[in-house]
């Protein structure tokens, strides 16, 4: 897994079906636990001792960029770079 996120690529696919990977995405990255959604910056309950941050909704128009939009916003930019991008054109 941490192969997977140290190489920058914005998805990963072709998990096999109850990979446990996919759990560690879930809990590790995404910050959701068993059978919750995903917390967004609607999400203002607590998540201590493993309670669901979405049991308390906020304001649903709040959209916070987490730490996964950082990383593909700075893997945009490396790509939209011109020491990366122009070589890379089709001629």
């Amino acid at each position: 897994m941490q192969r997977m996120i140290n190489n920058n690529a914005p998805f990963a696919r072709k998990f096999p079906r109850d990979d446990p990977v996919l759990d560690k995405i879930d809990s590790e990255l995404l910050s959701r636990g068993p059978d919750m959604f995903t917390p967004g910056g609607w999400c203002v309950g607590s998540a201590q001792n493993g309670s669901d941050p979405c049991s308390v909704i906020g304001n649903t128009t709040v959209i916070k960029p987490g730490p996964g939009a950082t990383r593909l916003a700075s893997l945009i930019s490396s790509l939209l770079s011109n020491d990366k991008f122009r070589p890379r054109q089709c001629r």
